[in-house]
C-alpha cells in the first residue's frame, strides 16, 4: 500500500475534528469518521440507531447483554442479533483498511494510531487542552451550556479511554503511542493546521504543495 494515512486522537472538544476536515482538504485525502457507523450499519445490516451508541465505545453492559442472553449467538436469527462494540470496532477497522488500501485518508479516532503502528506512511497525532478551553470550544460550535458542556466531555473522556485499552491495550493518553501530541488551548484552529501541515510535510516532503 503505497497511501498516506493520518490518524488523530483527541479529547472531547480539543478540535480534532476540524484539523481532520482541514488536513483532508489541504492534501486531498478522504476523511473519515463519522460516516464510519453508516457504512458499519450497511455492513452489519443493522439500523444505524443501533450502532450509533457504540460507536468509540466499550461498556460492561454490552458485553454482558450476549454473555446472558437466552439464545447462543450462533443460533440467533437476524431479526433478534444485537451487536456489541467488539462488532462494531471489527466492522469499522475493515472499512477504514479497504479505505486507505483505496487513498491517502485522515482518520479520526476509533483507534488509528494502533490500526495503522507500525506502517511507513503513517503519522499519528494527538489533541488535548485543558478543560476550560474545551468547555469554551464545546459551547460555541454545539451550543452548550458550559456546565452541560463539563459533564458530556468527562462521560466521552472516560468512554474513549476504556474503549482504546480495551481493543488496543494501550492507555489512551500514552504519548509514546504518538508521533506528535499538541496543547490545542495555545493555538487557534488555524494555526493548528498550520503545525501540523508542517510536521506532516517535515516528515514527507512530497507532500509539499
Amino acid at each position: 500500500m503505497n497511501n498516506y494515512v493520518i490518524t488523530i486522537g483527541r479529547q472531547v472538544g480539543s478540535g480534532g475534528s476540524v484539523l481532520g476536515r482541514s488536513l483532508a482538504e489541504h492534501f486531498g485525502f478522504n476523511y473519515i469518521d463519522k460516516d464510519l457507523v453508516k457504512k458499519a450499519a450497511k455492513e452489519l445490516n443493522s439500523p444505524e440507531e443501533d450502532l450509533a451508541p457504540l460507536d468509540e465505545k466499550e461498556t460492561l453492559a454490552n458485553r454482558l447483554l450476549l454473555q446472558t442472553g437466552g439464545y447462543p449467538r450462533a443460533y440467533m436469527s437476524d431479526d433478534w442479533k444485537t451487536f456489541t462494540g467488539e462488532d462494531l470496532f471489527k466492522t469499522e477497522s475493515k472499512i477504514i483498511r479497504q479505505s486507505a488500501e483505496r487513498a491517502s485518508c485522515v482518520v479520526v479516532g476509533r483507534c488509528g494510531f494502533h490500526l495503522f503502528r507500525g506502517y511507513e506512511r503513517h503519522i499519528s497525532l494527538f489533541l488535548y487542552s485543558d478543560e476550560e478551553q474545551r468547555i469554551r470550544r464545546l459551547s460555541k460550535h454545539l451550543g452548550m451550556a458550559d456546565e452541560k458542556a463539563l459533564k458530556m466531555m468527562r462521560k466521552l473522556d472516560k468512554e474513549r479511554a476504556r474503549y482504546v485499552h480495551t481493543y488496543t491495550g494501550s492507555a489512551w493518553q500514552d504519548p509514546t503511542n504518538y508521533d506528535l501530541t499538541i496543547d490545542t488551548a495555545k493555538l487557534d484552529d488555524e494555526q493548528l493546521l498550520e503545525l501540523a501541515i508542517h510536521y506532516i510535510c517535515n516528515r514527507f516532503p512530497e507532500l509539499e504543495k
